[in-house]
C-alpha cells in the first residue's frame, strides 16, 4: 500500500539537480566532514539501506505535520541517525535519489539531535525558496521555534527579576522542550521574555553538569518568596 502524502506538502520535481546537500550544521570541520560522508554515499563508498549497523532509519512524516505549513517537501523524507561518525559531525540535509534524506549524528546530545532534525527536516521543504544558506537557516529556525517553543510556553519558565537559573532547572527546561537550553534562551530573547543582561547570565548555565536538587524544607511561617530564593539562588 502507497504511503498517505501528508496534507501540507507540496509536488515538486526533485530530478533536475541531482544529489545534492541542501544545509550543513555545525562549524568548518562538521561541514567538511559533512561533504566526505555524502560525497561517499554518492560515490557507492557506503549504504544508507538497508538500515543496520551504519544508521537508524526512519520518516519524517510526523515532523512534517508538527511543523505545520504548506511546504514543497520532497517525497519519502527519511532521517538517518548515523553511528561511528566523528564527534565533531553535526548533521546535515540533501536530496539524495530524488528523496529528502535528514543525517545527524546518533551519539550526540538527544535534545541537541532532536532540534537539529527538525530544523534540517524543515529546511528540505524551504529549500527551493530561499536560495540564500543564511536565509534558509535562518527561516528553518524561525519555524522551528514557532513549532517548539510556543510563547506562552517559553514565558511559563521565566520572570524579569530573575538572575540567575540553577544548573538542573535548565536541564529541566532543556528536556521539557527538547532542544538545546541555548536555542531556548535564544528564542526567550526573540520574544522579549528575557532581557539581554538575563540571557548573558542565563548562557552561562551548564545543563549537562546538573546535578539533582537538594530537599527543599519549609518553617511554618514559609512562603512562596522562600521558596523561589532557594529555588534560584543557585547556590
Amino acid at each position: 500500500m502507497a504511503r498517505k502524502q501528508p496534507k501540507n506538502q507540496l509536488l515538486l520535481d526533485y530530478s533536475v539537480r541531482g544529489n545534492r546537500i541542501v544545509l550543513h550544521l555545525g562549524q568548518v570541520e562538521s561541514q567538511r566532514i559533512a561533504d566526505h560522508l555524502f560525497e561517499g554515499l554518492v560515490n557507492g563508498d557506503w549504504m544508507i539501506e538497508p538500515a543496520g549497523e551504519v544508521a537508524d532509519i526512519s520518516y519524517a512524516q510526523d515532523i512534517v505535520h508538527q511543523i505545520g505549513h504548506k511546504l514543497p517537501y520532497p517525497d519519502g523524507i527519511k532521517i538517518a541517525q548515523l553511528h561511528n561518525v566523528d564527534p565533531l559531525f553535526k548533521g546535515f540535509s540533501a536530496i539524495y535519489h530524488q528523496k529528502g534524506w535528514v543525517f545527524v549524528n546518533a551519539a550526540s546530545d538527544i535534545n541537541e539531535r532532536n532540534y537539529h532534525i527538525h530544523l534540517l527536516t524543515v529546511s528540505l521543504g524551504l529549500h527551493t525558496i530561499y536560495a540564500n544558506t543564511a536565509s534558509l537557516a535562518a527561516r528553518s529556525e524561525q519555524l522551528i521555534f514557532e513549532a517548539l517553543l510556543p510563547f506562552d510556553e517559553v514565558e511559563s519558565f521565566f520572570r524579569n527579576d530573575i538572575s540567575k537559573i540553577p544548573d538542573f532547572l535548565a536541564s529541566d527546561i532543556a528536556n521539557f522542550f527538547k532542544v538545546p537550553f541555548p536555542m531556548v534562551l535564544k528564542r526567550a530573547l526573540n520574544l522579549k521574555i528575557i532581557s539581554d543582561d538575563q540571557y548573558r547570565s542565563f548562557m552561562t548555565v551548564n545543563p549537562s553538569t546538573a546535578t539533582k536538587p537538594r530537599e527543599l524544607f519549609f518553617s511554618k511561617d514559609g512562603s512562596i518568596d522562600d521558596l523561589e530564593a532557594q529555588l534560584f539562588s543557585g547556590e
